[in-house]
C-alpha cells in the first residue's frame, strides 16, 4: 500500500502544479542534496537566483540553462519550457564564447 500511496501523492504533486527542480554548476549544485519543490508556473530565473546566492557566484551574466541539453528560457516558467515531474537544470557559460584568462 505504501507505493500505491506514493505514486497517488507524486500525481497529486504534478496534478496541484508541482516539479522539483535541481541546479547543476560548474561551482556546486542547489539544493546540495535532492530536489526543491516549485510551482510549476514560476520562472526558472527564481530558482538560478536561488542556486546562485547559494552556491556564491558572483556574476552569471552570459550563461545558459539546459535541460537535457535543451537550452530553456530563465524568463520562462517551468510549464512555458515544457517541463514537468522531476528536472534537473545544467547552468553556466555559453560554451565557445572568449572569456579572461
Amino acid at each position: 500500500m505504501n507505493k500505491e500511496e506514493s505514486k497517488t501523492e507524486k500525481h497529486e504533486d504534478q496534478h496541484h502544479g508541482f516539479i522539483e527542480v535541481e541546479v547543476y554548476t560548474t561551482s556546486g549544485s542547489y539544493p546540495t542534496d535532492g530536489y526543491e519543490r516549485v510551482p510549476v508556473n514560476q520562472k526558472v530565473d527564481v530558482m538560478l537566483k536561488k542556486a546562485a546566492k547559494a552556491i556564491g557566484l558572483t556574476s552569471t551574466d552570459g550563461w545558459i540553462a539546459t535541460v537535457n541539453k535543451q537550452q530553456i528560457d530563465p524568463h520562462k516558467s517551468y510549464q512555458d519550457n515544457g517541463l514537468s515531474n522531476q528536472v534537473t537544470i545544467d547552468w553556466g557559460p555559453s560554451e565557445g564564447g572568449g572569456g579572461n584568462a
